[in-house]
């Protein structure tokens, strides 16, 4: 009988550390998330959400020209692509063919093609006739601004009542593409 005794008590204290120990992780897993700890910048930026406000940026488009946030059309798009990216390499067709399709022309297409200047040339050749172009380093002040850390991603800016408010974080170009 002391052996079964024992052995319930044994059990009894292994659970109470099982439980423990799933409450320590759980603490963690809410603290880091599925991507790892949530920051301000870097890996793990929380992006922007429908109906958010764009946050103000300003930037220099390879052409001179300037772009901010007040610069962009109703419906515009803004395109994030590096080309370390395989994804980015396969959409970019896509892009260049949905962006060259767009009412309004280049002004209504921002594309933010991330990395060093040799390696975006590609991506600039093929996107500057169908939209405004602008190269920066990974983690540079549009990707900031805009909370983008993975690539590609689209968003679709609408304006509401002077503010631009971003509608889509992630934008199907296939299925924008289909008549409105």
């Amino acid at each position: 009988m002391a052996a079964l005794t024992s052995a319930v008590v044994l059990v009894g204290i292994l659970c109470v550390l099982d439980l423990l120990l799933t409450i320590g992780v759980i603490k963690k897993l809410r603290e880091y998330g599925p991507a790892g700890p949530v920051r301000a910048l870097g890996r793990g930026m929380t992006p922007l959400r429908p109906g958010e406000e764009l946050p103000a940026f300003t930037a220099v488009a390879v052409d001179g020209a300037l772009v901010s946030r007040s610069s962009l059309p109703d419906g515009a798009l803004i395109a994030f692509l590096s080309p370390n990216c395989e994804p980015c390499r396969a959409k970019l067709p896509e892009l260049v063919a949905y962006a060259a399709a767009e009412p309004g022309g280049r002004d209504r297409t921002l594309a933010v093609v991330v990395g060093e200047p040799e390696e975006c040339e590609r991506f600039v050749r093929e996107l500057t006739s169908v939209a405004r172009v602008v190269v920066e380093p990974r983690g540079g002040p549009m990707c900031a601004a805009l909370r983008v850390d993975a690539f590609p991603t689209t968003l679709r800016v609408r304006s509401d009542r002077d503010r631009t408010v971003v509608t889509g974080h992630v934008v199907d170009l296939a299925r924008e593409a289909s008549p409105r």
